[in-house]
């Protein structure tokens, strides 16, 4: 087996294995860090404690092993009274759920603005509205995006009929579920 190198390819194998050499070189010339002398021992040792055999009796160690209902014990888990809530409060929070229609959402707050008075046009010129009053609009920011929300419905069967008015004017409608005031539910 012969090889056959050009002039450059010596260049790179000499380059290299001068490197190679330099860093062998640098390694062993380290320096050796000064170990501590040893403290001495003094002459008397204190006795050592007895071993855990002569400690411990076999009865200890099956007191001291789980059994198999050990493994499956239960905990109650505790909440903090600063973070409960009374069954007022729960009830409220629990009675301000309900349901809106989305009708857009953009970056824009002019560009909301705009569709919610759109809406606020098309209910005072629709005449077959199924409620006594028009639902309200809202517009809420939620980073990064304004939404425009219509209604306060406690039951998604009502914010579902008012979608199917909704969809031939504002195709792209849909109801999610919001917080509402309870006093504007139709």
């Amino acid at each position: 087996m012969t090889f056959h190198f050009n002039n450059e390819g010596l260049l790179r194998l000499k380059k290299n294995f001068s490197v190679l050499l330099l860093l062998l070189i640098l390694a062993g010339c380290g320096t050796v860090a000064e170990v501590p002398a040893e403290e001495e021992i003094p002459e008397e040792i204190p006795e050592a404690p007895a071993a855990f055999s002569t400690m411990l009796t076999l009865s200890d160690l099956a007191e001291l092993r789980l059994s198999p209902k050990d493994r499956f014990r239960t905990f109650e888990l505790s909440v903090p009274e600063a973070f409960q809530l009374t069954e007022e409060e729960l009830q409220r929070a629990q009675s301000n759920r309900g349901f809106r229609i989305q009708l857009f959402t953009t970056e824009n707050v002019a560009e909301a603005d705009s569709m919610s008075l759109l809406y606020y046009d098309w209910a005072a010129e629709y005449e077959d509205l199924p409620f006594a009053i028009v639902p309200e609009a809202y517009v809420t920011f939620r980073q990064p995006f304004y939404r425009v929300r219509v209604g306060d419905f406690r039951r998604r069967s009502d914010a579902n009929a008012y979608l199917a008015i909704l969809r031939a004017h504002f195709p792209g409608a849909w109801v999610v579920i919001d917080t509402i005031d309870l006093s504007l539910s139709p």
